[in-house]
């Protein structure tokens, strides 16, 4: 807050964080000092309208905030979507903004750029879209950056940018990419790298970031605060980077843990799939078995997939995570 950046980012599905919301922010600053969002989930969160709609009335009471700045719907994609229409959740909101109760409309998106292009002509009211960007997904035709970027300005949507460090994995990420990064400038964070990628597109309100620590906050602050969009050697450095990765094997997992809450198995798949990257991102085996040993003490092994496929209908990366777990299981409990 004293350093200015006062966007913050909640969601009705993020357990605790409504809550400590009104604890660390809305108790602690004058309302009008700082904009909140949240977001309303019907896809899982809600069995029939009357319990989608009462999400905003329990956020509201759980933040304590007295309106939300930014309000959206969330985790817009294929198979999901047809939800908020069914019950009636946009007219909804744009009541709720009618009231006052909220300022700016908008969602949070994972599909690819038809459906993008589909809701944005069928609900030309939204204010902003919340879209996946970064480096390393640009091109990724299963997150379809670049693209559902272009179509978002196309309808002269501003964007609020979600993932730009990807889970936490461009903060560490292959050793070719490391040393690209570090020949050009040493001092500079590979978070900051990825994180000035976004912030330097255009039409971008803001760029969320995951931050776990004072540390990383104060990296934030070192390079955001008097922002410098990357320079076109800089720009090069990213096509680079971005031609390595595009030859990577990782798991492009952001460990988001929706897949995690029906599992049957009680599987730790984010966590497996961080130990996992550690051999095919950097040849670092032993660290991998390593830490797929410590994620596995109380079970939940890679082995233990019945194949049901319930983590892959409501993953957002839209991945193969089934073959995934094989493929840790082969390799990581030999």
């Amino acid at each position: 807050m004293e350093a200015g950046f006062t966007y913050f980012d909640t969601a009705y599905v993020y357990t605790g964080s409504e809550a400590a919301t009104k604890k660390a922010l809305v108790e602690r600053y004058p309302r009008k000092s700082f904009t909140l969002a949240t977001k309303l989930n019907a896809m899982m969160m809600a069995p029939n309208e009357k319990a989608a709609k009462n999400q905003f009335y329990t956020s509201l009471e759980r933040t304590g905030a007295g309106y939300f700045d930014y309000y959206l719907l969330h985790a817009m994609m294929e198979g999901g979507y047809t939800k908020y229409d069914k019950f009636r959740l946009w007219d909804f909101v744009n009541e709720q903004k009618a009231k006052g109760l909220v300022k700016h409309m908008g969602f949070s998106f994972h599909a690819g750029p038809q459906l993008l292009d589909k809701l944005l002509r069928k609900h030309p009211e939204v204010d902003f879209v919340q879209l996946q960007i970064n480096y390393v997904d640009w091109e990724n035709p299963s997150v379809a950056a670049r693209a559902n970027y272009e179509v978002a300005r196309e309808h002269g949507k501003s964007i609020v940018v979600m993932e730009p460090v990807k889970g936490g994995s461009l903060a560490n990420p292959p050793a070719a990419v490391k040393k690209l990064f570090n020949e050009y400038h040493p001092d500079m964070s590979y978070a900051s790298w990825a994180v000035r990628f976004v912030a330097s597109l255009d039409g971008i309100i803001t760029v969320l970031s995951g931050m776990s620590n004072i540390d990383q906050m104060e990296d934030n602050l070192s390079y955001m605060k008097k922002f410098q969009p990357l320079n076109e050697e800089e720009q090069k450095i990213i096509q680079q980077a971005q031609r390595i990765l595009g030859n990577s094997s990782t798991i492009p997992c952001t460990a988001c843990h929706y897949c995690t809450e029906g599992c049957p198995k009680h599987i730790p798949i984010p966590e497996i799939f961080t130990a996992m990257n550690k051999q095919l991102g950097n040849g670092q085996m032993a660290e991998a078995v390593s830490d797929y040993q410590k994620v596995n003490v109380s079970g939940g092994l890679a082995s233990e997939c019945i194949d049901c496929k319930q983590c892959e209908h409501v993953c957002p990366q839209h991945l193969g995570i089934t073959g995934y777990l094989k493929q840790c299981a082969d390799k990581l409990e030999k």
